[in-house]
């Protein structure tokens, strides 16, 4: 897997993720960009991943979840027993129908779960998580500051929130015509 991280190991570039504009009014939070998904908090102490875009469409919520969420929430399944997706979605505060199977993808990408071997629509916990953490805190990453607060939600690294918001839909029944 490659990683997006600065050739220069010495590097700590600071780069916005909002327009100029954005920056002058919001707070902005210091964190590590280890690779595509994976952040450090500034005292490089937990892990945030984070679904960053999805090429075939569908809404999923944006959030910085922490590592260690998804170790509980994975924690029976460590045995090696199968479980589906949906056992993902409480990782997130937003309630996407997608977030579980794209936090999936990503844990996938990461070498974290395989397809389970009987099942191809569900998922086993391999290889060696608490190594692979300890491994990605250790990664010099490229030093990025992140808006504290979208669309007047807080953002941080104690909660995990939502960095925007779907927009709602209304199921409306057309009303028959009297015949």
């Amino acid at each position: 897997m490659t990683k997006n991280t600065s050739p220069n190991k010495s590097s700590e570039t600071v780069q916005p993720s909002a327009t100029p504009g954005e920056l002058t009014e919001a707070a902005l939070i210091p964190v590590w960009l280890l690779n595509y998904h994976v952040l450090a908090d500034n005292d490089r102490r937990g892990l945030l991943i984070a679904v960053t875009r999805n090429e075939g469409g569908g809404y999923f919520s944006r959030e910085r979840v922490h590592f260690r969420t998804i170790v509980t929430c994975l924690d029976k399944y460590k045995s090696g027993m199968p479980f589906v997706s949906k056992v993902l979605k409480d990782v997130f505060v937003s309630k996407s129908a997608n977030n579980a199977g794209f936090i999936a993808v990503v844990l996938h990408a990461l070498g974290l779960l395989a397809t389970a071997p009987d099942a191809k629509t569900q998922h086993v916990v391999t290889g060696d998580w608490p190594a692979w953490e300890k491994a990605m805190l250790a990664e010099t990453g490229t030093r990025i500051e992140l808006p504290a607060e979208i669309d007047g939600e807080k953002q941080g690294n104690a909660d995990t929130v939502p960095d925007h918001e779907e927009p709602k839909k209304t199921l409306g029944i057309p009303v028959k015509k009297p015949q």
